[in-house]
């Protein structure tokens, strides 16, 4: 790592410090807009949720961006605003206010997010990427394990100062980015030509390719299945009478799902070499229905813990599976509109909290078995879409081979 860039430690450096500030905060938002401002479950679902929709799109925005106006120009006005954001949380009082900070959560992350990734693929050689988004990756997992356990004891469900010391860390960050630049000018950094992936383009892939299309409303389910982490679970723990003390426990879950992520991903990339890409989602879709309904019957800690890392499971076989699919399945020359239009998978990952927030709404804390096990049939919804894209993609291969005949 010596050897690197460094723009790069920055990086890397400023992803681990902010993403422990925003796991500080984040998990424990429901929580927090619930109980100290009164916000009932459906609403707060919808005001988590509003961030991913707005995230879907404005990544399409961020890319196209750093593309036409630089990395870093686009890198300070999405760490700006996303400090400005943090802050906004904590000065918020009102529905409105709330919805349109989390809108624009999620469009600066999603501005973020692509431009910081396009900008170490421009300092780093091709022999070095593999090692750097490692770095990365692994980055976000030590944040996201220690974020949770320190958001528990600055009382981040009911306190607005997590959010201040949130701000102030991507504050820190814009600041070593601004700094670093100044010192070390990328001159050679975003000159060449890259794809614009428009929304025409993403929504003509989507509406011609059966096989992608499929996928695709597969993926929309999972995501939804993965929100209910970081919103229908959160509300669920910290107000359901069955726990003594649920936020605690959540802060545990959080770290088991970082620590398993961690831990289980080689042994897991090894087994599912065993299985064709669509096998590995359908697979991963089961365990991820299976541990939602031990979210809602259980409530000591050991069993919980079996049913995240049967979670994680689900979201390591389905989540890395998934980029493998889009692989196999777009044509070379269409390979980054095919990942671009990809992004509309989350609007699942939108419509989940609300969809949860409503169920809590409805059938009430008391009722998690109840509640968990319809979040389970939603998300096997999954399964015979992924079915129907295998068939169809069969039958695509089928078709190229006879046509080579």
């Amino acid at each position: 790592m010596a050897r690197f860039h460094p723009i790069v430690w920055c990086m890397i450096s400023g992803t681990f410090l902010s993403r422990s500030a925003t796991y500080m905060t984040m998990p424990f938002l429901a929580i927090f807009l619930y109980k100290s401002k009164g916000i009932d479950a459906d609403i707060t679902g919808a005001i988590i949720g509003v961030s991913f929709l707005v995230g879907t799109f404005s990544s399409f925005l961020g890319g196209v961006w750093s593309d036409r106006y630089g990395r870093f120009p686009v890198l300070i006005l999405s760490l700006l605003g996303w400090c400005l954001t943090f802050a906004g949380y904590a000065f918020a009082d009102s529905i409105t206010s709330f919805f349109l900070i989390s809108a624009l959560n999620g469009f600066f992350r999603n501005i973020f997010e692509p431009t910081s990734k396009a900008l170490l693929s421009d300092i780093t050689k091709p022999e070095d990427q593999l090692t750097v988004f490692n770095a990365r990756y692994f980055a976000i997992n030590a944040g996201a394990a220690i974020g949770p356990i320190a958001g528990v004891y600055l009382g981040s469900a009911e306190s607005t100062a997590p959010f201040f010391i949130t701000s102030s860390a991507y504050a820190l960050f814009l600041m070593l980015v601004i700094i670093l630049k100044a010192t070390y000018p990328m001159t050679s950094a975003n000159e060449g030509q890259k794809a614009r992936i428009g929304f025409q383009q993403a929504f003509g892939v989507v509406l011609r390719d059966r096989v992608f299309r499929s996928f695709l409303i597969g993926t929309m389910f999972l995501t939804a299945a993965y929100a209910h982490m970081e919103s229908t679970l959160v509300q669920y723990m910290g107000n359901a009478p069955g726990f003594i003390n649920g936020v605690q426990l959540l802060s545990y879950l959080i770290t088991t799902n970082t620590i398993a992520v961690v831990t289980l991903q080689v042994p897991l990339l090894r087994f599912a070499r065993r299985f064709s890409s669509m096998a590995c989602l359908q697979i991963g879709t089961v365990f991820f229905a299976v541990s939602l309904v031990g979210f809602g019957v259980f409530h000591s800690l050991i069993p919980l813990i079996l049913s995240m890392v049967m979670f994680t499971i689900g979201e390591l076989l389905c989540f890395v599976m998934a980029e493998m699919v889009i692989q196999e399945i777009a044509p070379e020359h269409l390979r980054g509109t095919y990942f671009g239009a990809s992004g509309f998978q989350f609007i699942g990952q939108s419509m989940g909290p609300w969809f949860g927030g409503v169920l809590l709404t409805h059938f009430g804390f008391s009722q998690g078995p109840l509640v968990f096990s319809i979040l389970m049939i939603m998300t096997l919804l999954a399964v015979p879409m992924f079915v129907a894209a295998q068939k169809e993609q069969v039958k695509v291969k089928t078709v190229h081979v006879n046509g080579g005949i």
